[in-house]
Protein backbone atom coordinates (compact mmCIF):
# COMPACT_ATOMS: atom_id res chain seq x y z
CA UNK A 1 0.00 0.00 0.00
CA UNK A 2 2.88 2.53 1.00
CA UNK A 3 4.51 1.68 -2.67
CA UNK A 4 0.88 2.77 -4.82
CA UNK A 5 1.03 5.68 -2.04
CA UNK A 6 4.53 7.15 -3.44
CA UNK A 7 3.92 5.94 -6.78
CA UNK A 8 0.22 8.30 -6.55
CA UNK A 9 2.22 11.36 -4.85
CA UNK A 10 4.82 10.75 -7.82
CA UNK A 11 2.78 10.78 -10.45
CA UNK A 12 0.42 13.55 -9.08
CA UNK A 13 4.10 15.50 -8.66
CA UNK A 14 5.14 14.95 -12.07
CA UNK A 15 1.76 16.11 -13.99
CA UNK A 16 1.61 18.83 -11.84
CA UNK A 17 5.26 19.94 -12.99
CA UNK A 18 4.32 18.98 -16.62
CA UNK A 19 1.18 21.31 -16.49
CA UNK A 20 3.21 23.93 -15.21
CA UNK A 21 5.77 24.08 -17.70
CA UNK A 22 2.96 23.78 -19.96
CA UNK A 23 1.60 26.99 -18.74
CA UNK A 24 4.98 28.91 -18.14
CA UNK A 25 5.44 28.49 -21.94
CA UNK A 26 2.23 29.64 -22.92
CA UNK A 27 2.61 32.55 -20.75
CA UNK A 28 6.34 33.48 -21.43
CA UNK A 29 7.74 31.95 -18.42
CA UNK A 30 7.61 32.14 -14.82
CA UNK A 31 6.96 34.92 -12.73
CA UNK A 32 10.22 35.83 -11.15
CA UNK A 33 9.92 38.56 -7.47
CA UNK A 34 11.76 41.70 -7.41
CA UNK A 35 13.04 40.59 -4.33
CA UNK A 36 13.27 37.27 -2.17
CA UNK A 37 11.18 36.97 0.71
CA UNK A 38 11.27 34.22 3.58
CA UNK A 39 8.49 31.68 3.13
CA UNK A 40 7.24 28.98 5.01
CA UNK A 41 6.87 26.53 2.63
CA UNK A 42 9.57 24.68 0.71
CA UNK A 43 10.47 27.60 -1.64
CA UNK A 44 10.84 30.92 -1.77
CA UNK A 45 8.00 33.76 -0.81
CA UNK A 46 5.28 34.60 1.63
CA UNK A 47 3.51 31.52 0.93
CA UNK A 48 3.35 28.39 3.13
CA UNK A 49 3.37 25.88 -0.02
CA UNK A 50 4.32 22.42 0.27
CA UNK A 51 5.76 21.94 -3.51
CA UNK A 52 2.89 21.24 -5.06
CA UNK A 53 2.35 17.81 -2.67
CA UNK A 54 -0.56 17.96 -0.51
CA UNK A 55 0.62 17.45 3.14
CA UNK A 56 -2.67 17.83 5.34
CA UNK A 57 -3.13 14.78 7.38
CA UNK A 58 -6.55 15.30 6.62
CA UNK A 59 -6.22 15.17 2.46
CA UNK A 60 -3.95 12.37 2.97
CA UNK A 61 -6.18 9.87 5.25
CA UNK A 62 -8.87 10.63 2.48
CA UNK A 63 -6.92 9.37 -0.17
CA UNK A 64 -6.17 6.22 1.80
CA UNK A 65 -9.76 5.70 2.31
CA UNK A 66 -10.83 6.16 -1.29
CA UNK A 67 -7.95 3.53 -2.56
CA UNK A 68 -8.66 1.12 0.44
CA UNK A 69 -12.07 1.23 -0.68
CA UNK A 70 -11.32 1.43 -4.64
CA UNK A 71 -8.75 -1.41 -4.79
CA UNK A 72 -11.18 -3.87 -1.80
CA UNK A 73 -13.63 -3.79 -5.17
CA UNK A 74 -10.85 -3.99 -7.94
CA UNK A 75 -10.52 -7.84 -9.53
CA UNK A 76 -8.48 -8.14 -12.72
CA UNK A 77 -7.71 -12.28 -13.27
CA UNK A 78 -4.69 -10.95 -15.90
CA UNK A 79 -0.74 -11.41 -15.14
CA UNK A 80 1.47 -8.86 -16.56
CA UNK A 81 2.58 -6.88 -13.28
CA UNK A 82 3.48 -3.77 -15.27
CA UNK A 83 -0.20 -2.62 -16.94
CA UNK A 84 -0.77 0.64 -15.07
CA UNK A 85 -3.76 3.05 -15.89
CA UNK A 86 -4.16 6.18 -14.98
CA UNK A 87 -7.79 7.74 -14.16
CA UNK A 88 -9.12 11.22 -13.26
CA UNK A 89 -12.25 10.65 -10.02
CA UNK A 90 -13.96 13.70 -9.28
CA UNK A 91 -16.16 13.07 -6.08
CA UNK A 92 -19.12 15.26 -4.85
CA UNK A 93 -19.42 17.21 -1.96
CA UNK A 94 -21.54 14.28 -0.78
CA UNK A 95 -19.29 11.06 -1.89
CA UNK A 96 -21.16 10.46 -4.99
CA UNK A 97 -19.54 10.28 -8.18
CA UNK A 98 -19.28 12.49 -10.85
CA UNK A 99 -16.43 11.62 -13.01
CA UNK A 100 -14.27 8.59 -14.07
CA UNK A 101 -11.97 9.30 -17.34
CA UNK A 102 -9.35 7.24 -18.24
CA UNK A 103 -6.35 9.92 -18.49
CA UNK A 104 -3.59 7.27 -19.41
CA UNK A 105 -4.74 4.00 -20.77
CA UNK A 106 -2.78 0.46 -20.18
CA UNK A 107 -3.02 -0.47 -23.98
CA UNK A 108 -5.31 -3.80 -22.33
CA UNK A 109 -8.83 -2.72 -22.75
CA UNK A 110 -10.37 -5.33 -20.48
CA UNK A 111 -7.16 -3.87 -17.72
CA UNK A 112 -9.02 0.05 -18.21
CA UNK A 113 -12.17 -1.42 -17.92
CA UNK A 114 -11.56 -3.06 -14.67
CA UNK A 115 -10.06 -0.18 -12.97
CA UNK A 116 -13.50 2.16 -13.89
CA UNK A 117 -15.68 -1.11 -12.65
CA UNK A 118 -13.48 -0.90 -9.56
CA UNK A 119 -14.15 2.85 -9.02
CA UNK A 120 -17.97 2.70 -9.61
CA UNK A 121 -18.44 0.20 -7.58
CA UNK A 122 -16.59 1.46 -4.69
CA UNK A 123 -18.90 4.62 -5.15
CA UNK A 124 -20.25 6.29 -3.24
CA UNK A 125 -17.75 7.43 -1.28
CA UNK A 126 -17.71 9.32 2.27
CA UNK A 127 -17.89 12.90 1.71
CA UNK A 128 -14.64 14.78 0.74
CA UNK A 129 -13.01 16.73 4.07
CA UNK A 130 -14.93 20.11 3.33
CA UNK A 131 -11.41 21.86 2.64
CA UNK A 132 -10.78 20.08 -0.42
CA UNK A 133 -14.33 19.57 -1.60
CA UNK A 134 -13.65 21.95 -4.64
CA UNK A 135 -10.28 19.74 -5.40
CA UNK A 136 -12.12 16.55 -5.54
CA UNK A 137 -15.40 17.38 -7.12
CA UNK A 138 -12.71 18.83 -10.25
CA UNK A 139 -11.24 15.60 -10.55
CA UNK A 140 -7.95 14.03 -8.92
CA UNK A 141 -5.43 11.42 -10.45
CA UNK A 142 -5.77 8.05 -9.37
CA UNK A 143 -2.66 5.31 -10.71
CA UNK A 144 -3.90 1.61 -11.08
CA UNK A 145 -0.63 -0.53 -11.34
CA UNK A 146 -1.75 -4.61 -11.24
CA UNK A 147 1.59 -5.39 -9.55
CA UNK A 148 0.94 -2.99 -6.99
CA UNK A 149 -2.13 -4.78 -6.20
CA UNK A 150 -0.70 -8.10 -6.52
CA UNK A 151 1.71 -7.33 -3.51
CA UNK A 152 -0.85 -6.06 -1.66
CA UNK A 153 -3.24 -8.80 -1.81
CA UNK A 154 -4.01 -10.28 1.64
CA UNK A 155 -3.66 -14.30 0.29
CA UNK A 156 0.23 -13.30 -0.21
CA UNK A 157 0.49 -13.16 -4.02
Amino acid sequence: MQKLHEKLMAEHLKQMKEEQAAKNRENGGPVLASRETEGSGYGVGAGSGSAGILQSAEFLLYCQTLKKRIQDAWNFAGKNPKLTAAVTVGINPDGSLNTVRISDASRDPAFDDSVVRAIRLAAPFPPPPEKYRAQFAEGVPVIFNLGALENTDDSGG
